[in-house]
């Protein structure tokens, strides 16, 4: 199986077709130019089959808050309190966004090898907290024992996500998911303490 990451603007789009199939309401630009890629930070791995079609496709990146941040950043503009507080923290996060496998191939450990890929990446740049969240539209039990099988810590209905590295993540007035799911990307093997405040210096 090889898992490689989709680099072009067409690549994108593919795997953006892709990710639409089986997600609902993915909007346009949901996976970011190139162009955007700094202030994203994305990785878009996928798995191709033989004659190359897409078999399974993520996107993970930075929370559009922080994204928000760091464009007001490279634009130069006065940066809001709002915003500031989002900046020690922008390579220290990473937010699951999209992940899908074609109906034929599931069961296969594509979307198992698809998130330990995206894992170890992420530790490699220094990410200490993921998160993401699962919509009611999808399957919510299978993937709730899917993210809980992969090491990560699930919300109970109508519960938000904790504080992560001291921060918010989500608007106040968002519509609720079915759960959130996060994890901690450390060295340490007894996983992650939603009690703890994970600071950007660790």
């Amino acid at each position: 199986m090889n898992i490689v990451t989709a680099d072009t603007d067409e690549d994108r789009l593919i795997a953006r077709d892709f990710l639409a199939q089986y997600i609902d309401d993915i909007a346009p630009d949901a996976l970011p130019n190139l162009r955007d890629d700094d202030l994203y930070r994305p990785l878009v791995p996928w798995i191709r089959d033989d004659s190359g079609g897409v078999i399974a496709a993520a996107l993970t990146c930075r929370n559009r808050y922080a994204a928000g941040a760091a464009a007001i950043l490279r634009r130069g503009d006065p940066m809001p309190p709002q915003a500031v507080k989002f900046l020690p923290v922008l390579d220290k996060h990473s937010e699951l966004d999209l992940l899908a496998v074609r109906p034929d191939r599931r069961g296969q450990g594509l979307g198992a090898s698809l998130v330990r890929w995206m894992a170890q990446r992420l530790h490699e740049r220094g990410v200490r907290v993921w998160f993401g969240n699962v919509t009611s539209s999808l399957q919510v039990a299978e993937l709730r024992r899917f993210y809980t099988s992969h090491g990560f810590t699930t919300t109970g209905p109508n519960e938000d996500l904790p504080p992560l590295l001291g921060r918010v993540w989500m608007p106040p007035n968002a519509v609720p998911p079915a759960f959130f799911f996060y994890k901690a990307l450390t060295k340490d093997p007894t996983g992650f303490d939603p009690n703890r405040s994970y600071s950007s210096a660790e």
